[in-house]
């Protein structure tokens, strides 16, 4: 049945329609469309786009406070969406949270600049979709007392200005009114809850996230932080803004590219000759025309035929045109059915040894390979290691320069870190996943200028250390086309921000 919006306390809100059919609560509507996406399913994109559209681009607006920023973010997060759409799938998260949630940690990323918009005003209702839960969160949120539903709304749209000692408490009320949305379950900790709750809205510090990760191991305490990212996914109801244009064009162009054809296989030989083909099939054979009484054998092509006298038909008959079946073997073939060569191989026999030349060819070829890949490996170890030595130096000089800082970064991507000093920087970051055909660039910013440093080695494991000289007021990580975009200006598809002026360094 279709489910509207309307209730006695809240009014009638009219927009976009979106998940107006009641699956009930344990199906997983997007999550499907995520797996047929990943198929190739178009009309599943499509679908997808619908759904999680407007409310990927209204969160991206009230963050950015831009509407053309807002549309190039949503292009961005939905194409990876697609591209990820297996991946997003199989997290453990349902399919709309892991969506969702990737779109807010890139909209965080982007640094959040405008005004903080109510999310329960009037005004907000045009803007607003028809989804059965929102009314919902606008009676969780009409409930909470004025200062603690204006944390809310700030925290919903990036915004969070509580440090020192008033963060642990502002941080449990974002986690009650997580509670309230989606029941969190777990263990009741404090800590555990307000860090959750932190994380969930993209407002964590990496120290913060750090230590979610060391108390959030268990299957119990994992279900807190997963139900938080859930109840974080409902607040983007009262974010959603439906986009200007359509997405569908910029998002779906080259998605599911028609499969091309597979040639037709050649047809295989047959025929009707009743003469029989002789021989192996590892002997080159060249069959011809059936052989006719009186006819001249014919030479195969590339092959010289040996000198054989031509029969001399009886009874006066003609010889055909035609030629008859001649055969072609190779030397080889020929010299195996010598009398020596089957003497060589009784003796072999004999003696049992027959395959051991091939056995001892075969341990001294895997053991000479052996030796090359452990000889490049320890070459490759000690370069990493001298790499590694060398780094470790710089990063610990610069940060005991004067007027160094200490910068964490802001990311989806990995956990990434800085130092910043007069003499030079020092990059490094962990758990950083790449993307095929893209690279990421590193951009210092200097009085609102921006000049590339270079693009950043990923190893296998996700870790990257990088060094340069000169200093920076802020320093930014992008995705560019491979080699580099070479615009000489950073892409919108930023993956780190590392900024001292966020969170008061």
């Amino acid at each position: 049945m279709v489910s509207e919006a309307a209730t006695g306390d809240v009014m009638d809100l009219p927009g976009i329609p979106e998940d107006t059919i009641d699956l009930g609560e344990r199906l997983d509507p997007v999550r499907t469309l995520l797996r047929r996406t990943a198929g190739g399913d178009r009309r599943a994109a499509g679908a997808l786009l619908d759904v999680l559209g407007p409310r990927i681009h209204g969160l991206a607006v009230h963050v950015t406070g831009s509407a053309a920023r807002a549309s190039a973010l949503t292009v961005s997060v939905l194409r990876s969406c697609l591209r990820d759409a297996a991946e997003l799938a199989a997290s453990g998260l349902p399919g709309e949270a892991a969506v969702l949630d990737r779109a807010r940690r890139a909209a965080l990323a982007t640094r959040p600049s405008g005004d903080v918009r109510s999310l329960v005003s009037p005004a907000a209702a045009n803007d607003r979709t028809r989804d059965r839960r929102e009314v919902d969160v606008l009676r969780v949120l009409l409930g909470l007392p004025l200062p603690q539903r204006a944390l809310v709304e700030s925290a919903a749209q990036g915004r969070f200005a509580a440090t020192g000692a008033e963060r642990p408490g502002a941080a449990t009320a974002l986690a009650e009114v997580l509670d309230a949305l989606v029941p969190l379950g777990g263990p009741k900790d404090p800590e555990l809850r307000a860090l959750a709750a932190l994380d969930a809205l993209a407002l964590a510090y990496p120290s913060e996230r750090a230590r979610l990760k060391e108390i959030a191991r268990g299957p119990e305490t994992a279900g807190v932080h997963r139900h938080a990212i859930e109840a974080a996914a409902r607040l983007t109801l009262l974010t959603a803004v439906p986009p200007s244009r359509d997405l569908h064009v910029a998002v779906l162009e080259g998605f599911a590219p028609e499969p091309v054809p597979a040639p037709e296989p050649e047809a295989a030989y047959s025929g009707d000759y009743a003469t029989p083909v002789l021989g192996t099939d590892s002997q080159r054979r060249v069959v011809g025309p059936p052989a006719r009484p009186g006819a001249a054998p014919a030479a195969a092509p590339g092959v010289s035929a040996p000198s054989a006298p031509t029969p001399v038909p009886s009874g006066g008959e003609q010889a055909a045109p035609e030629a008859a079946p001649s055969f072609a073997f190779r030397p080889g073939d020929e010299a195996e059915r010598g009398r020596r060569a089957r003497r060589r191989r009784r003796q072999q026999a004999r003696a049992g040894t027959r395959r051991t030349p091939w056995i001892s060819r075969t341990l001294a070829a895997l053991l000479a390979l052996t030796a090359l890949v452990l000889g490049g490996l320890l070459v490759t170890t000690r370069g990493d290691l001298a790499e590694a030595e060398e780094f470790t130096d710089t990063w610990t000089t610069l940060s005991l320069s004067p007027e160094a800082q200490f910068v964490p970064g802001l990311s989806d991507n990995g956990t990434w870190q800085a130092v910043i000093a007069e003499d030079g920087v020092a990059l490094r970051a962990e758990g950083v996943a790449g993307w095929d055909g893209e690279v990421l660039e590193l951009w210092r910013e200097t009085d609102g200028v921006a000049r590339s440093l270079g693009v950043l080695d990923r190893s296998r494991d996700g870790e990257i250390a990088f060094t340069a000289d000169g200093t920076a007021d802020r320093l930014l990580v992008t995705r560019e086309m491979a080699p580099g975009s070479g615009s000489g200006s950073p892409s919108p598809r930023v993956v780190a921000t590392l900024d001292p002026g966020i969170n008061g360094i």
